[in-house]
């Protein structure tokens, strides 16, 4: 049995919405890290204050339920 002949499926992932989803985390994850690294505290509590009306939103969605 050749390589060729091996059963490999090759057909490519498609981004779901979970992928998607994962991605955008670890953006703001790694957005939230280089401003703490590049301004230090000050920098983590830019980051904290302009998440407050983001998690806000979420609340609101997760508790109306649309």
């Amino acid at each position: 049995m050749s390589v060729a002949e091996a059963n490999v499926p090759t057909e490519k992932t498609p981004l779901t919405g979970t992928i998607v989803a994962y991605l955008i985390a670890g953006l703001i994850v790694a957005t939230m890290a280089s401003a703490t690294i590049a301004f230090g505290l000050p920098g983590l509590a830019m980051v904290a204050l302009a998440m407050v009306p983001v998690i806000y939103a979420i609340l609101l969605i997760l508790t109306f339920g649309k």
